[in-house]
């Protein structure tokens, strides 16, 4: 794992002339307790490197760098992929959540009703049932939401203790933890209170309810921050697929299609009417109308003659001309537009930081 030092969370320090930074101060404290621990590099397991060097971030801590997937240590959200491929998945993490909240609110229902039954004219439930068998009621449905559903956050929560950097996680998991187990002692095991935490009748409050409801709310708001973030990485994919997979190279009298991966800079290759631009470059030959849209948002399409400058993803509408590639890969305008997306996807205003 990598991290930023202008975004060092655990501070920097200086060892034998090297500034080294830290995601919180326990991995800070424990590096100063056995430096030699952690920069013996034959002391470190070794791990196969990702398929094709992918690196892994953190959406709410961009300066947490990973070589594979995992979890923030700053606040356990899971690491998401910093480059985008046109062909990337779909985000686990929104699909555990989604599930997570959809059953816990089809709990959390009938526990609300449950809990404000005593508000209804007569109070027809609390004549029906007793307070006892009310509250192992709202045992049962709260304990899969709180246990189950709230799993995630109390082991973010978990971490930022751990990690010596609290946050949000950590409130949640506090709050409804102690809600939650205060309200299992009361119902399973009353005699163990004391007296000062009875209302006027000698009763127990339980508060099975707002454990639940902070939980499913809560996945809720995580639901709804994942979907908003699945859009834009879709959205950029979308971007990213609007570049051909292969290229027409010519070489000499020949002339071939190799796959866009191949093509550096310097080589001349052949866009025919209708096909896309492969990479940025250069007219060499020819002319054609090319449809700009999806860069300036220009609806009407561009002359390009021998000596214009071309951006990959444009379509050829007419015309066939030879080209000059000069921007591949990651250097193109394509991809460095998705770049820029995504680190301002990730990026936090200032008052957030």
């Amino acid at each position: 794992m990598t991290v930023d030092l202008d975004h060092a969370g655990g501070g920097t320090v200086v060892h034998e002339g090297n500034e080294i930074g830290f995601c919180s101060m326990r991995c800070r404290e424990r590096f100063l307790a056995d430096p030699g621990r952690f920069l013996d590099a034959s002391a470190a397991p070794q791990a196969m490197p990702p398929a094709g060097g992918t690196k892994w971030t953190c959406p709410m801590h961009p300066q947490i760098v990973a070589d594979g997937p995992g979890a923030c240590p700053i606040c356990g959200m899971a690491l998401e992929p910093i480059t985008i491929s046109a062909d990337g998945e779909e985000n686990p993490e929104l699909h555990d959540m989604l599930r997570r909240f959809r059953a816990s609110i089809v709990l959390t229902a009938p526990l609300l009703l449950l809990g404000m039954s005593d508000l209804l004219p007569g109070r027809p439930v609390q004549h029906a049932l007793s307070p006892a068998l009310i509250s192992w009621i709202e045992l049962a449905l709260a304990t899969p939401v709180v246990l189950w559903g709230g799993r995630p956050f109390f082991e973010r929560g978990w971490a930022s203790v751990r990690n010596r950097s609290l946050n949000m996680f950590t409130l949640i998991a506090l709050g409804t933890g102690v809600a939650y187990l205060f309200s299992v002692v009361a119902t399973i095991a009353p005699g163990l209170l004391p007296a000062t935490v009875r209302d006027a009748h000698g009763a127990l409050p339980v508060y099975f309810e707002p454990a639940a409801a902070i939980v499913t709310l809560v996945l809720l708001g995580q639901v709804l921050e994942l979907r908003a973030r699945a859009r834009t990485r879709s959205a950029l994919r979308a971007l990213l697929g609007l570049a051909p997979k292969t290229a027409r190279r010519v070489e000499s009298d020949e002339e071939r299609d190799v796959p866009l991966e191949d093509v550096h800079p310097g080589d001349v290759l052949r866009v025919r009417p209708g096909e896309r631009v492969p990479v940025d470059g250069v007219v060499l030959e020819g002319s054609a109308s090319v449809d700009e849209s999806m860069i300036t948002g220009e609806s009407l399409p561009v002359e390009k003659i021998p000596g214009s400058k071309i951006t990959g993803g444009t379509v050829n509408l007419n015309g066939t001309f030879l080209m000059r590639a000069e921007r591949v890969g990651e250097g193109t305008l394509l991809a460095q537009i998705v770049r820029l997306v995504s680190e301002a996807q990730r990026s936090r205003a200032p008052i957030q930081r």
